[in-house]
């Protein structure tokens, strides 16, 4: 069973209950109410009777004996006083009835002096009040029995059962169309919910549950949208990675397929061939060459892996140390290309892995040496907390529709200059893996023909804390 249909069938009994348990209550209370008042009325006309019957014995006494047809006139006057639709029975107790209109014979064997009984007697559809008691006068022991007819008591509570009865069904039919609204309102964002959870199991991961209550059910649409947003986000990012993954291998292979096509090609050549001394110098040296850059492919590759592992340690290390130690590597292939190498680093104290972070430098200073220019300047400086170090050319620049894709791995600005280079177009994202291990992410500044900067920053640490 749904929800819906279990929430309004709940409120519908529990509406139904409590609407029957307020009609028997009214109707009751009122029967009750009714009826003690009618009860206490012939309680009451009944002592009125026995008073008046005792009155006219003392007022009519002749020689201390009232003749038995005067008490039979007597309960005749009395029975008078009832009115319409009562009776009453006026009896001694050795000479037997006196007056009596009653239609039954009525036993007074359970009367006691000094006592009032009464009991609610149904006839032919009527309903009566008979009290009955028993008393002496003038040394004469009279019984007295009066009948009121009390139907109306039970004819008005008849009647408000029947008007309750009508109000009642009313009632419950508007509670219950107030019911089937209430319990739509209240259930529909359960459905919206239901509907939505369906559609994302479905793959429609940009559906969202546009409910704006501000209760625990709003509450929790807010947490489904927020964990859709959170989830649609992971799969993007899935998507992303296995996009990239898929490009990582494709251009991996093909990053393999042209140095062994040539490889193979030269290696062939020498072997069907009877070449001269220069062509086989020659095909020795493009068999090299190749083979370089297949080594600095593997290098570059098994570097990159190994930064998918975790527990490196960063150590407080004086930077301007690494940073002269990179310098001094590079040097003889600045002065190679005829570039000048300039460094110049404020000293400060970080936290970095030192083999890690040099070859950060290594690979950012190796493409602005590549780049073309003739200027190279390495470049630290302290900055409040932080410390920003810089790597600027006056090189070919990179395209600004290119900046957003040079961390990829084997992505290349200028492929054939790259591959002169031995070069697979995986240095800047070992850069970037790097950075991120070092709690940082690089900044990129570029300009097409004027040369590129980049730079990152590092946290300062106090002169001689502990690591």
């Amino acid at each position: 069973m749904r929800y819906f249909h279990k929430f309004f069938l709940s409120i519908t009994l529990i509406l139904t209950a409590a609407l029957a348990v307020m009609e028997y209550s009214c109707v009751a209370f009122s029967l009750n109410h009714s009826f003690r008042r009618a009860q206490d009325s012939g309680l009451m006309q009944h002592q009125l009777i026995k008073h008046t019957i005792q009155s006219t014995i003392l007022n009519t006494l002749s020689g201390g004996i009232v003749p038995e047809p005067r008490l039979s006139a007597i309960g005749e006057n009395a029975a008078g006083l009832l009115g319409t639709g009562g009776g009453l029975l006026l009896a001694g107790e050795a000479d037997g009835i006196y007056y009596s209109d009653l239609a039954s014979p009525q036993d007074f064997g359970d009367i006691q002096e000094g006592y009032i009984n009464y009991q609610v007697v149904r006839e032919d559809g009527a309903v009566s009040l008979i009290v009955k008691s028993e008393f002496t006068q003038s040394g004469r022991r009279l019984f007295l029995v009066t009948k009121q007819d009390i139907s109306q008591v039970f004819s008005e509570a008849e009647n408000l059962l029947a008007q309750c009865t009508r109000l009642y069904f009313l009632i419950l039919a508007v509670s219950t169309a107030a019911a089937l609204g209430l319990s739509w309102a209240l259930t529909r964002p359960l459905t919206i919910l239901r509907r939505a959870t369906r559609a994302f199991g479905n793959g429609d991961y940009s559906f969202r549950a546009n409910i704006h209550a501000r209760d625990e059910i709003g509450g929790l649409a807010q947490d489904y949208n927020k964990m859709a947003d959170t989830v649609e986000e992971k799969i993007r990012e899935l998507e992303t990675a296995a996009s990239r993954q898929k490009r990582f291998t494709a251009n991996f292979a093909h990053e393999l397929k042209t140095p062994m096509t040539s490889v193979i090609g030269y290696a062939d050549m020498i072997y069907q061939r009877k070449l001269s001394e220069e062509e086989t110098e020659q095909a020795a040296w493009f068999i090299m060459n190749e083979g370089m850059r297949l080594e600095a492919l593997s290098f570059k590759l098994m570097d990159l892996f190994a930064l998918d592992q975790t527990g490196f340690t960063l150590e407080e290390t004086e930077i301007t140390t690494v940073m002269q130690d990179a310098q001094a590597s590079l040097l003889p292939s600045a002065e190679k290309r005829g570039v000048e190498f300039v460094c110049q680093a404020e000293p400060a104290w970080v936290r970095l892995e030192y083999d890690l972070f040099k070859t950060l430098l290594l690979n950012l200073l190796d493409n602005a040496l590549k780049s073309g220019g003739k200027h190279v300047t390495l470049l630290g400086r302290a900055e409040k907390e932080l410390y920003r170090v810089s790597v600027s050319d006056d090189g070919r620049g990179i395209p600004s529709d290119e900046l957003m894709r040079i961390t990829e791995a084997f992505y290349m600005v200028d492929k054939s200059r790259s591959r002169r280079e031995h070069g697979a177009g995986l240095g800047l994202a070992l850069c970037a893996r790097i950075a991120g291990i070092h709690g940082t992410k690089l900044e990129y500044v570029s300009e097409t023909g004027k040369g590129t900067t980049v730079s990152f920053t590092l946290r300062k640490e106090a002169e001689g804390d502990e690591a």
